[in-house]
């Protein structure tokens, strides 16, 4: 809506919302005068101006009855009604301008005095009724007052002091009335931008929404999806290619090379040669077909698809991914394993067949070489009697004590004491370590998630209590899978944990991914209110690399948010805006931001600038071990 129409909307509300009260206090004004009037003077002609004053007032009040009818803006809004409005108004300024002149020449002082005192006090009510208009108020007053204070002012003698108090008067009035004016036209111009913001609010909410609900699905160094993503539409293609009667290919890729380019030129160039592989990717997989990076050096394709044609399709990633890339003068170029698994032919579980894919790279390499690529068969089961062995064996880690705890520090700039550290879990099999990526989704797929959890805690606990001991507490922080927070027993057990070592709650935060918010939502507040009230401090870990709600974080009530390292390693690198816009919302939240993954003293300024204060990584220090810990405090 135009600046004029809001300005006339306002204006005419100002008048009419006024209005009651004005033709209210008019009405008594005009009837006690004219009874003090009738009073001294026994002029019965003062009975027919009180009777044409409400008669005014009364079509006045029909005006305004009609107006409060109107149910839409572009009736109650027109140029028309404020000039029917005015013309109302200044024809009640001229019926007072008649009663002074009609009943003050020839009359007595005490007289005179009542109609100056009735003109002032009319005058005065107007100045807030009519401010939205200045042009109508100051009309109104000088009709109410002039023409009586020019007249005495005229005839002279000893009236003529009411002429001047006449003009004072009213230039008074006209000076208030101009201020009160100036006020009306600011809460104007305040309520329409109150109204502008309430009405662009849900359009920008819905925006962010999805903008941040896009970034959530998109993996930020390449652009393409994310796993979760991924998973996602991969298990819509299953039917896609069912009634299409086409095998589903799972097309893993694992690029050659890149930890040779990220060691002798840096990880800029091997970022930026990923940036280039996953655009080579995006222009060969066409929909339906789609893309993810899967992570590190890894990529992984669903397309449906028929056997012949899958040979033929492999064949031209493998020559997308071979042709050079050029840096300044140089020609660099990688190769690539693949390996395939299919749908339905290996299984109908899509995790299960990402996982055939992915052991389908290491299978019988002359087959890779004569075909370009590896399809998952029987000989590479083996990679998965690895797995069955790790599940078994993970059963008995606690009781073996393979399992061990080693503690990252999470640093706070400028602060004279570092005592805050992140658990992480370790297992050393046979004197040789498995990685958590490994382990952990055998432990969560097998259900040994909640019982190494539960260890975990406890461990953590009595590391705590140990600090306590030494008068060097520490606060720990400690990663909680999903699967493990949703367990009806989860916070009892914690809470008894804490009673048990007495532990001081505020000394333990516990760090939930984002993939908590698959859990029922009031379980998830349930839950984080019941910890929150003990002073457990919650963190959202890996914020912004998979699925979140804005409205249910901010019911959690949060207390840090971790953000991923993915997004630091861009943070030189064009990735400003979306770190900028995760900080600027995290604090406007009120939330504590800790950043993961940070190994250059450039990326410690930056995030410094950015008012993040809470930092982790290589660039600090390395995980260190439980013997190692209380000497480095």
């Amino acid at each position: 809506m135009p600046n004029q129409d809001l300005t006339l909307q306002g204006t005419l509300d100002i008048l009419y919302n006024n209005l009651k009260t004005g033709l209210l206090g008019t009405g008594v004004a005009a009837t006690a005068a004219s009874l003090l009037l009738f009073a001294h003077s026994r002029n019965s002609t003062i009975g027919i101006w009180w009777l044409l004053m409400i008669g005014l007032l009364s079509w006045r009040g029909y005006d305004l009855r009609c107006w409060n009818s109107l149910k839409t803006k572009r009736e109650k809004y027109r140029p028309q009604r404020f000039r029917r409005f005015a013309r109302f108004a200044i024809a009640t300024a001229l019926l007072w301008s008649l009663f002074s002149l009609w009943f003050g020449i020839g009359s007595d002082a005490e007289q005179l005095i009542i109609i100056l005192t009735t003109l002032a006090a009319i005058a005065a009510g107007v100045t807030n009724a009519l401010s939205s208009n200045k042009t109508l108020i100051i009309s109104y007053i000088v009709l109410c007052l002039l023409p009586f204070s020019l007249w005495f002012l005229w005839q002279g003698g000893e009236q003529v002091i009411f002429g001047y108090l006449g003009i004072v008067f009213t230039g008074l009035l006209s000076f208030s009335a101009r201020n009160s004016h100036l006020f009306t036209l600011e809460s104007i111009r305040l309520r329409r931008e109150h109204e502008h913001l309430l009405a662009n609010l849900e359009t920008e909410v819905l925006m962010r929404t999805k903008e941040l609900s896009y970034l959530s699905d998109i993996e930020p160094l390449t652009g393409l999806y994310n796993r979760r993503r991924f998973i996602e539409i991969t298990a819509e293609l299953t039917e896609v290619s069912r009634r299409n009667q086409l095998k589903l290919a799972l097309v893993m890729i694992d690029l050659v090379g890149l930890k040779s380019i990220n060691d002798g030129l840096g990880h800029e160039v091997g970022d930026e040669f990923l940036r280039e592989i996953a655009e080579r990717l995006r222009l060969l997989t066409h929909e339906p077909a789609i893309c993810c990076r899967w992570g590190g050096d890894e990529f992984l394709i669903a397309i449906p698809i028929t056997d012949e044609a899958l040979y033929h399709f492999v064949d031209q990633v493998q020559q997308s991914i071979s042709q050079p890339f050029r840096l300044q003068e140089n020609a660099l170029r990688l190769s690539a394993n693949i390996g395939v698994s299919l749908y339905p032919d290996h299984g109908q579980d899509i995790s299960q067949l990402i996982n055939l894919a992915d052991l389908a790279l290491y299978g019988n390499i002359e087959k890779a070489g004569k075909q370009g690529f590896t399809v998952y068969d029987s000989q590479i089961a083996g990679k998965y009697r690895r797995k069955s062995m790790l599940r078994t064996r993970l059963e008995q880690a606690i009781s073996r004590q393979e399992l061990r705890l080693v503690y990252q520090p999470i640093i706070q700039l400028h602060a004279t004491q570092q005592n805050y550290y992140e658990v992480l879990l370790r297992w050393t099999l046979d004197g040789t370590p498995v990685t958590p990526d490994e382990f952990i989704p055998l432990a969560e797929q097998t259900g040994l998630i909640n019982p190494i959890g539960y260890w975990v805690l406890e461990q953590a606990c009595l590391t705590i209590s140990h600090s306590i001991k030494l008068g060097q507490p520490l606060q720990l922080a400690v990663n909680v899978s999903a699967l493990q927070f949703q367990q009806n027993e989860f916070v009892p057990d914690l809470l008894a944990l804490l009673d048990k070592h007495q532990i001081p709650a505020a000394l333990l935060q516990i760090e939930i991914t984002e993939s908590v918010f698959t859990v029922d939502k009031n379980i998830l507040i349930d839950k984080t209110n019941q910890l929150r009230d003990t002073g457990i401090a919650i963190a959202i870990d890996d914020f912004g690399t998979g699925y979140s709600s804005l409205s249910v974080i901010n019911e959690l009530q949060v207390n840090k948010v971790k953000i991923d390292k993915a997004f630091i390693d861009k943070i030189e690198d064009g990735g400003m805006p979306v770190l900028r816009a995760i900080a600027s919302m995290s604090q406007s939240m009120g939330w504590e931001i800790v950043a993961e993954g940070v190994e250059t003293a450039a990326q410690v300024e930056i995030l410094g600038q950015l008012n993040i204060h809470y930092m982790q990584g290589y660039y600090f220090s390395k995980p260190v071990e439980y013997s190692s810990l209380f000497q480095n405090l």
